[in-house]
């Protein structure tokens, strides 16, 4: 299917867009609105919404992106085939584009909608929505549903708990003494050939226990493991079975730019089960770094993949940061792993942010 491209205020034309220079002159009846294309046809068949801003600028605001489906005699008439929501200050930073997989069926059209709620302080030059088929992606292993896994996905009650951390139910959460006293702990530990200090012992016992407890310490599946030094955990994913992949993170370089210099080829750097960094890889950051590197790990995932980013706390990253990063991980449709702080507020100590890749929207 040639994609086809879409006048993103095609419904209306002459309305004020709520991103500011967007859009018609005249006031829209909806404060939200950001953009509304026509309905239009689509050939039967798998299909994707692409949608993408040029020199988008933005301090505020979370944009809701939704595809309708309409049919003429329908009951109702209008229904929602699929919706993705994303920080607009995190598409400034890092331009990215947004993507909605449908199935379009025979006598439907479609439109795509954006509208945004709550504070918005924004401004772009233009948003390009285009419409494509996706036929292809069942012969491209890295965009195929990772097959490993045995828990369900499910968003928690409540994103933050009070209860202890421990390693016998891993969730997103930093080092403890006490976790060291826990049996998982010792049995763990055991397996490393160089375990290091007891919370470099920890960290390595936590990325084993989650991809353990998660179900992707299993044969065939495919890991990226990232460090800035030896790992003594790639080894025991291989001798589960697992098929890893290395990646050296030096000093000043980011994920991409080591995975671009230790893969020939891009789509070898892609279409991972799960993927791990260690506290080396990071150090000492800010949420907006780690969401961003996040963002970069889930990128490279299967959808319903694993991505476990392990930071330092203290004063550039204290609660209230790690909470905010988890927000922005909802923001992009994925789900992240329940917070347990423990006792962050006590100094630097290493935590695991544990998130699942969406099997569904994506952002790119």
């Amino acid at each position: 299917m040639t994609a086809q491209t879409l006048d993103p205020f095609g419904y209306w034309p002459a309305k004020r867009s709520r991103i500011r220079s967007l859009g018609g002159r005249e006031k829209s009846d909806d404060a939200n609105y950001v953009f509304h294309t026509s309905y239009v046809s689509v050939p039967t068949g798998p299909a994707v919404a692409e949608i993408s801003f040029d020199d988008l600028v933005a301090d505020t605001g979370m944009i809701a992106v939704r595809i309708f489906q309409h049919f003429p005699a329908g009951k109702p008439a209008v229904t929602e085939r699929g919706k993705v929501t994303a920080l607009l200050p995190s598409l400034a930073r890092a331009p990215r584009t947004i993507k909605l997989p449908f199935d379009a069926v025979a006598g439907a059209t479609y439109a795509i909608t954006g509208y945004v709620f709550g504070e918005c302080d924004a401004h772009a030059h233009g948003i390009a929505v285009a419409i494509a088929g996706r036929q292809g992606e069942r012969d491209d292993p890295s965009r195929a549903r990772s097959l490993f896994g045995r828990l369900k996905a499910r968003r928690a009650s409540a994103m933050i708990s009070s209860d202890s951390p421990q390693l016998a139910w891993p969730v997103s959460q930093g080092f403890t003494p006490d976790q060291t006293r826990e049996p998982d702990f010792h049995r763990l530990s055991a397996l490393l050939t160089n375990g290091g200090a007891v919370i470099e012992r920890w960290e390595s016992a936590y990325i084993l226990r989650v991809l353990e407890q998660y179900g992707r310490l299993e044969a065939g599946a495919r890991g990226l493991a990232l460090s800035a030094g030896p790992d003594p955990v790639a080894a025991v994913a291989q001798d589960a079975g697992c098929i890893i992949e290395t990646v050296a993170v030096g000093s000043g370089a980011t994920i991409e730019s080591a995975c671009a210099a230790r893969f020939r080829a891009p789509e070898e750097g892609v279409g991972f089960d799960f993927i791990y960094a260690r506290s080396t890889v990071l150090g000492s950051c800010g949420s907006a770094q780690a969401l961003a590197t996040i963002e970069d790990m889930l990128a490279r995932l299967r959808p319903g993949g694993l991505a476990l980013l392990i930071v330092n706390t203290g004063p550039h990253l204290d609660q209230h940061g790690l909470n905010r990063i988890v927000l922005g991980i909802a923001a992009f449709g994925h789900i992240a792993a329940q917070l347990r702080h423990g006792d962050t507020a006590g100094g630097s100590v290493p935590f695991g942010l544990v998130v699942r890749s969406s099997t569904e929207n994506v952002i790119t």
